[in-house]
């Protein structure tokens, strides 16, 4: 099982803190660190939150969400190892071709060491807010992973999709890592499971036990067979309980763990004791 980390780049991110921590993971043999994404939090919101019991984030809408592509391409010209993530993008706050173009642009900054999260997107009143499409989230999102391969291996290409229309266009420059460039679908239900086997990506899933996590992969697996799994997983504040984490989503199937919880320079103290027992 490989290992990665979060990087405070949400809560209270600061360019030390951020490059701290990624400059650590790397010097410690973490396989990578990542980033999530949110570009507004609205003041108010229906409780669809999928991590918690209530549907309501730890959040609100006076959070710092740092860009989480443009934080890759900073910590990318700091390391020269450690792969670089973001888990999630939900689509409703970007559009196809401007998600190609970022993505390329991480993997050409980084020599190739970028990994893309998408996902459909639950903060609907955050697609709103941006003026972008919240209907037929999934089938969108679909459409999507067909133009980001086209637009990342084609000089020029057209797409015709039932929700997505673009004509003919050239998209550069390209990712260095081609179509081989890794996608993660994040989500937690069957249609998350049924797309990420389709399409050849991943499954990321966030904040679940390791019983559901378990459930996922297999679920997953039954479709295709090779395919990847990811968790993310706040490690417990009891550091004697860190190898039950591990020891479960290792025995759930777990490919990539990404650890995280804390937001300042205390995260690069609590690495290097995950580091030292794990790594």
């Amino acid at each position: 099982m490989r290992f990665g980390v979060m990087l405070p780049s949400y809560i209270r991110p600061t360019r030390d803190t951020i490059l701290g921590v990624a400059r650590a993971a790397e010097r410690l043999g973490f396989d990578s660190v990542w980033t999530n994404s949110h570009t507004v939090v609205p003041a108010s919101f229906k409780p669809r939150y999928p991590y918690s019991e209530d549907g309501l984030p730890s959040w609100n809408a006076e959070t710092a969400w740092a860009d989480a592509m443009t934080t890759l391409g900073f910590v990318a010209a700091a390391t020269e190892r450690v792969r670089l993530g973001v888990a999630v993008v939900p689509l409703i706050i970007t559009d196809p071709i401007t998600l190609a173009k970022q993505s390329a642009t991480v993997d050409l900054l980084s020599n190739g060491r970028f990994e893309l999260g998408v996902g459909a997107g639950w903060l609907l009143e955050e697609g709103k807010a941006l003026g972008h499409p919240t209907d037929n989230r999934r089938a969108r999102l679909e459409e999507t992973l067909d133009v980001l391969r086209l637009a990342w291996t084609r000089p020029t290409f057209s797409y015709d999709g039932r929700f997505v229309k673009i004509p003919e266009v050239g998209v550069h420059p390209q990712p260095p890592q081609g179509d081989r460039l890794p996608i993660w679908i994040g989500g937690q239900g069957d249609e998350a499971i049924r797309i990420a086997a389709k399409h050849g990506a991943g499954l990321f899933i966030w904040l679940q036990t390791p019983e559901r996590v378990a459930d996922y992969g297999r679920k997953l697996r039954a479709l295709r067979s090779d395919a990847p799994l990811a968790a993310c997983v706040w490690t417990s504040q009891e550091e004697r309980l860190w190898d039950g984490q591990v020891r479960a989503m290792a025995e759930a199937g777990v490919d990539l763990m990404v650890i995280g919880r804390r937001y300042d320079d205390r995260q690069i103290g609590e690495i290097e004791r995950f580091a030292k027992e794990f790594l």
